[in-house]
């Protein structure tokens, strides 16, 4: 079981996780622009993971989660937009490495590469 909850997938996961509540972030911020005194929340997670690796905890950097903070500015669609993009090629590169993990342990197992 180890193989297959390994500390890569397991930082893999909680990235997806960290993207999937960006996006709703990022929704959000979006529906409240017209909104008087809304100020922009986003999602931190990168700096975490790069605090982590900074500081020589790599064993632990699948621990790391993404938090919430609101800052002191209004949101601006052109921004969430391209925040949103940003997140959605992030998506895309963590569900190829997630594929490729799951494809060689299949590999592993069954000794077939396909």
């Amino acid at each position: 079981m180890k193989f297959i909850d390994s500390a890569h997938s397991q930082l893999l996961a909680n990235a997806m996780d960290a993207y999937t509540l960006r996006h709703r972030i990022s929704a959000s911020n979006i529906a409240n622009i017209d909104t008087p005194g809304f100020n922009k929340h986003q999602v931190d997670f990168e700096q975490e993971l790069q605090k982590a690796q900074k500081a020589g905890n790599t064993e632990n950097m699948n621990q790391v989660r993404p938090s919430i903070t609101i800052t002191d500015s209004a949101p601006v669609l052109e921004d969430e937009l391209l925040e949103m993009s940003d997140t959605q090629m992030r998506v895309d590169l963590v569900t190829r490495s997630l594929r490729h993990h799951f494809e060689m342990l299949r590999t592993g197992i069954t000794g077939i590469n396909r």
